[in-house]
């Protein structure tokens, strides 16, 4: 499935090598992502819940380190 977003809203999942569909390709994905990058893939339409988790995840460890 597709991600639906906003032309000017930058996809984290499609940076790189290539583009991430899977949910696990996208879990995997998160653990490599820095906040920004976080905060922008919450942005995006019809995000898995599994992936949504993952990156809700990452987003507490980045501020933990930060602290």
């Amino acid at each position: 499935m597709a991600n639906k977003q906003q032309s000017d809203q930058p996809n984290p999942f499609q940076m790189g090598y290539g583009t991430y569909q899977s949910v696990e390709e996208r879990v995997h994905a998160v653990c490599s992502f820095n906040l920004k990058e976080c905060q922008q893939a919450l942005k995006l339409t019809g995000l898995q819940s599994t992936v949504e988790k993952a990156i809700v995840s990452r987003i507490r460890k980045l501020k933990r380190e930060v602290v």
